[in-house]
């Protein structure tokens, strides 16, 4: 299972490093970019979608608002990335309020985890706080 975790990991490392390569400075554009269930090659348990309540990245962990329909937190790892209108963000760019659709697997500790985040509706204007 690592292993695998570990290769799925490299692809989604692999596919943005290929899309850094062929755009300059901060914007980072996916041409022609699939949609969020084409790009992670992990075995899905469920897709959910959540509202961020809160971010704690000293823990690779994202709260979510309260929902019977899905877990109240999910870990993602060093290479996640949130794709939000055909860019690429680091997952520390989200926030309280923002509406975020994920791909959910397990991680080696039984927690629900996601290498795939799609911005949904932001709370803020991303464009202005891109670095």
């Amino acid at each position: 299972m690592h292993s695998f975790n570990h290769a799925a990991s490299g692809f989604v490392l692999a596919s943005a490093i290929a899309a850094l390569a062929g755009c300059g400075g901060n914007n980072i554009a996916l041409v022609g970019r699939e949609p969020l269930t084409a790009w992670a090659s992990q075995p899905v348990l469920s897709e959910i979608v959540g509202t961020v309540e809160r971010l704690d990245t000293r823990f690779n962990e994202i709260y979510l608002r309260p929902n019977p329909a899905h877990p109240g937190m999910v870990t993602y790892s060093a290479e996640t990335r949130v794709i939000y209108l055909g860019r690429v963000y680091p997952v520390s760019q989200l926030q309280s309020g923002d509406i975020i659709a994920m791909r959910m697997a397990m991680d080696a500790r039984g927690n629900p985890h996601t290498h795939a985040i799609e911005l949904q509706a932001s709370s803020r204007d991303w464009a202005q706080s891109r670095n």
